[in-house]
C-alpha cells in the first residue's frame, strides 16, 4: 500500500483505495450499532473524514483495518454519549427481503434476527462491542483487542462469555 501520510495529490489515491476497500465493512458495523440508517451513514462519513484528517498520525504499527475500526468505535462511543443508550437497528431492507424468494423462510429468518438483536441488546456493552466487531466488522481477535485496548486473551474471554450469555438467554426464552 502507498504511504498514507503523503499529501501529494497523486498519492492521495491511497485514501481512495482505503475508502473503497473498507467503506462497506465500516458502514455495516455502524448500521448494526445504531437505530437509524441515516445516522449510520453520517457516522460512516465521519469515520472517513476523521481518517483523512488524521492520516498523518497513521504509523503503520497496526493494520489499516484496526486503525479505521478504532476510529469507528470512538465515533460510535461519542454518538452514544450524545444520544444516550441505543437499541440495535432492524435488519436493512427487511420488508424487501421478505418479498423476494421464499416469503415464509425469509420471515422466519427475520424473526430470528430480531430475537438475536433483542438478546444482544441485553448484554453488557463490552460483550456487544466484541460480538459486533467480530461478526459484523469481520475483525480477528487480535484486531479487536487493538481497537478496544485489550489483550487478545481478554477479547477471547469476553467473546466466550458473550456467547455463553447469549446461549443462556436463548434457552431461557425457548425453555
Amino acid at each position: 500500500m502507498r504511504d498514507p501520510c503523503d499529501t501529494d495529490p497523486e498519492k492521495l489515491v491511497f485514501f481512495e483505495d482505503l475508502y473503497d476497500q473498507y467503506f462497506e465493512r465500516v458502514n455495516r458495523y455502524l448500521r448494526y450499532r445504531v437505530t437509524s440508517v441515516w445516522d449510520a451513514d453520517d457516522l460512516t462519513a465521519a469515520v472517513f473524514t476523521r481518517a483523512f484528517e488524521k492520516r498523518h498520525h497513521f504509523r503503520g504499527e497496526a493494520p489499516v483495518a484496526v486503525w479505521l475500526f478504532r476510529i469507528a468505535h470512538n465515533i460510535f462511543v461519542d454518538y452514544i454519549r450524545s444520544k444516550g443508550r441505543l437499541t440495535l437497528s432492524e435488519p436493512e431492507n427487511s420488508a424487501q427481503a421478505a418479498e423476494d424468494g421464499q416469503p415464509e423462510e425469509e420471515l422466519l429468518r427475520l424473526e430470528e434476527l430480531r430475537q438475536l438483536r433483542r438478546l444482544l441488546e441485553t448484554l453488557a456493552p463490552d460483550y456487544r462491542d466484541v460480538i459486533s466487531l467480530r461478526y459484523v466488522g469481520e475483525l480477528r481477535f487480535s484486531q479487536i483487542g487493538r481497537v478496544l485496548d485489550r489483550t487478545e486473551a481478554a477479547v477471547r474471554m469476553i467473546h466466550h462469555r458473550a456467547l455463553k450469555a447469549l446461549r443462556k438467554k436463548l434457552c431461557e426464552e425457548e425453555g
